[in-house]
This record gives C-alpha cells, sequence and structure tokens, in this order.
C-alpha cells in the first residue's frame, strides 16, 4: 500500500471533514423523508465512514463499523467518485476549486481502496 505523507493525510481527512460539514449543514435546512434528504443522509454516513477508515488506518484508532456499514459506504464513495470528473474538467487549471476536487478525489479513491480491504 502507497505511504502517505503527513500532509497527505491531513488533506485528506480535511476533505472528508469539509463534506460532513456541508452535509450537515444541508441536512439542516431539507425536509425530513424526501428523496433528496435520504440520498444526503447516505452520503453523510459514508464520508463518515470515509474519514474514520482514514483515521483507523493512518492513526491506529478502532474502527466500529459493521461489514455491512463498510459496504454500503465504499458503493455510495465509489458512485460519487464516478461524478467528480465532470466537476473537476469545469475548473480552470491552478484554481482553488480544481485544487479541492483533486484533494477529493484522492480522499475517496484512498478510502475506497481501504474500505475494500477492511471488507474482504
Amino acid at each position: 500500500m502507497k505511504q502517505f505523507r503527513s500532509e497527505e493525510q491531513q488533506q485528506s481527512i480535511e476533505a472528508f471533514q469539509s463534506i460532513i460539514r456541508k452535509s450537515e449543514n444541508a441536512l439542516a435546512r431539507m425536509n425530513p423523508g424526501t428523496p433528496q434528504t435520504n440520498l444526503l443522509e447516505k452520503r453523510l454516513n459514508a464520508a463518515r465512514i470515509g474519514e474514520e477508515i482514514l483515521h483507523a488506518r493512518w492513526e491506529g484508532k478502532e474502527l466500529a463499523v459493521s461489514k455491512d456499514e463498510l459496504m454500503a459506504a465504499k458503493e455510495v464513495l465509489e458512485g460519487l467518485l464516478l461524478m467528480l470528473p465532470s466537476f473537476l474538467e469545469k475548473t480552470k487549471t491552478g484554481s482553488g476549486q480544481r485544487t479541492y476536487i483533486e484533494r477529493r478525489i484522492k480522499a475517496f479513491q484512498t478510502a475506497v481502496s481501504y474500505l475494500d480491504n477492511e471488507s474482504n
């Protein structure tokens, strides 16, 4: 498995923390029980598990998640990974938004890889 510098680790964790914050804020403004709310709740849960798996691998923390939760999170993150390149194409090279999306892609890829290893 690839070794990550502490800066890369921190950026990946921060990418997940940003997603979690934004999702929690959006969820607070949504009506419960709608399809959009349910989708956002799944993505929020996947982001939390993604952050947890990174902490578990890089900091030796305990991962208290069931195999089913791991598989569900992996599936959601893989789906999001398919969408992110289209956002990347719309950004300018060297822009802050492009850097943000690139870091998010890297964080998702790393988490999916770790989730894949954990679920097998």
